[in-house]
């Protein structure tokens, strides 16, 4: 049976390659991207939870003043 060695260590470890160059065209690459947020994602849910609490404090006033 073979022992179990460690492997060599890799003399192209610590290379640098450019893969720029050979990527497809409209590739995008994910390091140099521009973040793309859209502002509603966040907006909306933190519009309804605004309209909730106005509803809620219009009914609880209508029933306190009806007393």
């Amino acid at each position: 049976m073979e022992p179990n060695l460690p492997a060599a260590p890799d003399a192209h470890a610590d290379a640098v390659i450019d893969t720029i160059h050979d990527l497809h065209p409209d590739h995008r690459d994910p390091q140099r991207q521009t973040v793309q947020q859209n502002l509603w994602v966040a907006v909306l849910p933190l519009a309804l939870v605004a309209l909730a609490v106005l509803v809620f404090v219009a009914a609880a006033w209508t029933i306190l003043v009806a007393q």
